[in-house]
């Protein structure tokens, strides 16, 4: 019996976002994302090769490669296209709206005051 080994890569959330993505995609590169989220989640390498319907030495390969190389093992274009997919489905921040938002309340606020303040003076003449 051959004991199973279990690796800790370290995906980063970003990382882990484009891998999603990637494990969408058209083999080989869905089998290796496959196995890179496998591998990072707890599986055994061997649990994740048969996920990814890889060999135990091709997972063993690219968890070596994805360690040295990141996201940079896979071709430059597919993880553009893979960013831009995720960029997309991510919610957009929501800081600008509400600075703005803050911004304009603030303005009126001033305002009023500023009107406030013309009519104590046209009372007080």
């Amino acid at each position: 019996m051959v004991a199973q080994q279990s690796i800790e890569i370290l995906v980063t959330a970003k990382e882990s976002l484009v891998l999603e993505a990637l494990a969408q995609a058209d083999a080989p590169y869905s089998q290796r994302a496959q196995a890179l989220l496998a591998v990072d989640a707890g599986s055994t390498i061997e649990q994740a090769a048969r996920v990814a319907n890889l060999k135990v030495t091709q997972v063993r390969y690219w968890i070596g490669r994805f360690k040295n190389g990141r996201l940079g093992v896979f071709p430059d274009w597919l993880i553009e296209e893979m960013d831009a997919s995720v960029q997309a489905a991510s919610p957009k921040p929501k800081k600008k709206k509400e600075k703005a938002k803050k911004k304009k309340e603030k303005a009126k606020k001033t305002k009023a005051k500023a009107a406030g303040a013309k009519k104590t003076d046209k009372k007080g003449a």
